[in-house]
């Protein structure tokens, strides 16, 4: 379990608010496809083999961690850019959790909170025009 901020917190995963969980959020800008599709699908093993399904991939070291990890980040920026009207439901939240989180591996309570905190920390940076 992963657990950011505090309690009450918001379950990111299939087993809570499935619009903030990997398997269901789809982004339309990829064909529909689910983020957990595509941060499977996008490894690559020393075998060479990559492309793989869920099923075949998921719990796989890949080689390519590194960029898949930022692939995984940045398809939640994405999904959240998609669906602004989620962006109020976590700046409401205190914590967001994950029960199926593991620490090392991606997780998308993590990268939440962190999209969270930057909409907290947004500023501004024109001037207000005066009048």
């Amino acid at each position: 379990m992963i657990y950011h901020g505090k309690p009450p917190f918001l379950e990111c995963s299939s087993a809570g608010d499935r619009r903030f969980s990997a398997f269901y959020a789809r982004l339309r800008g990829r064909e529909g496809q689910t983020i957990e599709q595509l941060y499977q699908g996008a490894k690559v093993f020393s075998c060479g083999s990559t492309g793989l399904s869920i099923k075949e991939a998921k719990g796989l070291r890949p080689v390519n961690g590194r960029e898949v990890r930022a692939l995984y980040a940045a398809l939640w920026d994405e999904y959240i850019a998609e669906n602004p009207d989620l962006i109020p439901v976590l700046l409401a939240a205190t914590g967001l959790a994950d029960r199926f989180g593991r620490r090392g591996g991606v997780c998308q309570a993590t990268e939440l909170w962190r999209i969270r905190d930057r909409h907290l920390h947004m500023t501004v940076d024109e001037p207000e025009e005066s009048s």
